[in-house]
């Protein structure tokens, strides 16, 4: 039995499913990586943004604890002269 070498409209056919098999995977990863580099642009304003708030928030939360540690201060003291509830 001798193998046959295939031609013509075979190797058309072999051509096209290795197309399909190799190129499409090929092309869809490509786009891929087109659309995410694309589109980093809009992230670094968005981070900046996202910074700005951390900052304010931060201050804030500074602030309350300066507040909070105030208020524990002024009720350590009047407990120290004796002018504390105790609960009578």
């Amino acid at each position: 039995m001798l193998l046959q070498i295939p031609g013509g409209v075979e190797l058309l056919v072999i051509m096209l499913v290795l197309a399909l098999l190799v190129g499409v995977p090929v092309v869809i990863a490509g786009l891929f990586l087109i659309v995410r580099y694309a589109g980093n642009g809009d992230d670094s304003d968005e981070v900046a943004e996202l910074k700005g708030r951390i900052e304010e928030l931060e201050a804030k939360v500074a602030a309350g604890s300066d507040a909070a540690h105030n208020e524990v201060t002024v009720e350590d003291e009047r407990v120290g002269e004796g002018g504390g509830d105790d609960g009578r």
